[in-house]
């Protein structure tokens, strides 16, 4: 992973190489790191969101093949 700082206008852009949603805008360089890392943050809460969402649909649709199982 390579993280990325250009000057950029009045402020730093900083990302990560690869990723192109993972960017952020700031006025310092350090506060540029400290964005992307706010970022990154909230796309890694994002996904383990979806992967809790998808446990539970998993899980229900465990309990109703069980269920089906018992009634044939």
């Amino acid at each position: 992973m390579k993280t990325i700082i250009k000057k950029d206008g009045d402020g730093y852009l900083a990302r990560i190489e690869g990723h192109q949603n993972l960017f952020a805008f700031a006025y310092s360089e350090k506060e540029a790191i400290m964005e992307l890392k706010n970022v990154v943050e909230m796309v890694m809460d994002y996904h383990l969101e979806q992967v809790n969402d998808e446990r539970i649909i998993r899980n229900e649709l465990t309990h109703a093949v069980e269920e089906y199982a018992v009634q044939v």
